[in-house]
């Protein structure tokens, strides 16, 4: 299982990014369009993205496999974010900067740990490669700090996550590329989470983001933990 990697925060697009005036055909309640130009970013190619292996972005939600109370578990994500006034400081502060009212283009907006974030569950974690100053994790770009709380098996809100799982024998069901199949094929299969500790998945299916993969590709009520997939070949 050393093929499988972690990714514990947020990709960028390696695209430049553009808004529609238009309905988005993922989410009804939304009448505009976030799609990808075809310009590379300039970070993009300034990290030699010709030599990457390109896969498909899945649409779900992320899972992160590591032990809880001594037992392979999966882990789901959750970030912890800013209470209402400190989420309006930081507006305020990014409204500044982007207009050049600020004297001071290169200033970091100052959290206060103790003060400006929401409680998070007793069990959260910070997500690997998050910076911690003075034994607080600090938050990204956009206020937040990615983490992982374990599923808990009588919380409604991990039903789909129990559901790709079975955490009282430590298995999961998985969607991966068949690696002796060289035309791409994709296998299910259940998998022990003991071989996949330390690795992240994405969780698809039916109720998990709106399924945009459609009824076609995952028929009924269906979930499951995914590994990257590799792009179609473009000529």
């Amino acid at each position: 299982m050393e093929n499988y990697g972690t990714v514990q925060q947020k990709i960028s697009c390696v695209f430049e990014t553009a808004v529609l005036d238009e309905p988005s055909g993922k989410r009804d309640y939304q009448q505009f369009k976030v799609v990808a130009t075809d310009v590379l970013k300039r970070s993009a190619t300034d990290s030699d993205i010709s030599t990457a292996l390109a896969t498909e972005k899945l649409d779900g939600t992320c899972v992160f496999i590591k032990q809880y109370n001594g037992l392979p578990w999966l882990w789901a994500r959750f970030d912890r974010k800013p209470n209402k006034n400190a989420e309006k400081r930081f507006r305020k502060f990014q409204t500044e900067q982007s207009k050049g009212d600020n004297p001071d283009q290169h200033a970091k907006f100052n959290w206060n740990p103790l003060k400006d974030f929401k409680q998070v569950p007793d069990d959260w974690i910070p997500a690997d490669g998050i910076e911690i100053v003075d034994g607080f994790p600090q938050p990204d770009d956009i206020g937040h700090t990615p983490g992982w709380v374990p599923v808990d098996p009588k919380c409604r809100q991990h039903c789909w996550h129990l559901s790709a799982v079975n955490l009282n024998k430590g298995v999961g069901l998985f969607l991966r590329q068949d690696e002796e199949e060289i035309s791409g094929r994709l296998l299910i299969e259940a998998l022990p989470l003991s071989e996949l500790e330390g690795c992240t998945a994405e969780l698809i299916g039916t109720n998990i983001n709106a399924n945009p993969y459609g009824k076609n590709w995952l028929p009924n009520i269906f979930h499951i933990l995914s590994f990257f997939i590799p792009a179609p070949t473009c000529s």
